[in-house]
């Protein structure tokens, strides 16, 4: 009779343990082919996702393409993005910036600031514009003792 009870208990235990397996490769699987099939930050990617003019357009005129940004775009960025930016965005620096990091319009930190957008060769990770192992990046526009 005990060996009957501890029978079931386990052919339960293994029964929902596969379900809940199955249901997170499920969910896993799908959320890799939508992350996948909505990499805006591609070339390849459609470019109304964060400007206002089309692929024609911006090729055409190539230095009008970040006058010419969606009003959203960093919540378009932080809409992926979720663990958000480990910068504010939106405001005006309080020193000088380098002409490596471009602002956004109106002279605004913006995502795009630190990151590349368009999927340009990242040798440092994380689409960084500068090297940041040793807190380059953030040193290029902060005195250290602001960052402790």
């Amino acid at each position: 009779m005990r060996a009957r009870g501890w029978h079931r208990i386990g052919f339960r235990w293994v029964k929902r343990s596969l379900c809940a397996f199955l249901v997170m490769v499920a969910v896993t699987s799908t959320t890799t082919a939508k992350s996948k099939s909505e990499d805006v930050h591609v070339p390849t990617a459609d470019c109304a996702h964060c400007h206002t003019a089309g692929r024609a357009d911006l090729e055409a005129k190539p230095g009008d393409a970040p006058h010419q940004i969606v009003p959203d775009v960093e919540q378009r960025c932080t809409a992926c993005h979720d663990e958000g930016p480990s910068h504010r965005t939106g405001m005006k620096p309080r020193g000088s910036v380098p002409v490596t990091l471009p602002l956004a319009d109106g002279g605004l930190i913006g995502c795009a600031t630190c990151h590349f957008m368009h999927g340009e060769k990242n040798p440092y990770g994380d689409f960084v514009r500068l090297d940041n192992s040793r807190g380059g990046l953030c040193l290029s526009c902060h005195k250290l003792e602001e960052l402790q």
